[in-house]
């Protein structure tokens, strides 16, 4: 049976041929997570290019012809039909329900005496 100092040479020199193997691929994840970390900043303004580019004409298959796929995160665009086709009239939105047709207005409140339910 080997010596005590013999399994711990053994053990060192298995130990470093582990170590400088994986070095290469520690460099090479450090190197792809820079990478996916200048890709993701490009999300954003690549999205709203690419929608740029819809509402100039472009359809997604003539933009996938050039290369430019579709976005993962599409940017939310606000529609502009609900900023200005909406006008207020007599001080309420035009899609506002009178308070008196609504069903919660037949709910009484908490506070409303007339409707206590007494517990048994």
């Amino acid at each position: 049976m080997p010596s005590a100092d013999v399994i711990l040479q053994r053990l060192r020199a298995l130990q470093e041929r582990r170590e400088a193997a994986v070095g290469p691929l520690v460099e090479v994840l450090a190197r792809r997570s820079a990478l996916l970390d200048q890709l993701a900043e490009l999300d954003v303004p690549y999205g709203k290019a690419y929608v740029d580019a819809e509402a100039a004409g472009w359809t997604p298959e003539e933009l996938a012809k050039l290369g430019a796929d579709e976005p993962v995160k599409r940017p939310r665009v606000r529609s502009k039909r609900s900023r200005s086709s909406v006008k207020k009239t007599d001080g309420q939105s035009s899609g506002a329900v009178p308070e008196t047709a609504s069903p919660a207005g037949a709910i009484p409140s908490q506070g409303d005496s007339s409707t206590t339910v007494g517990v048994a």
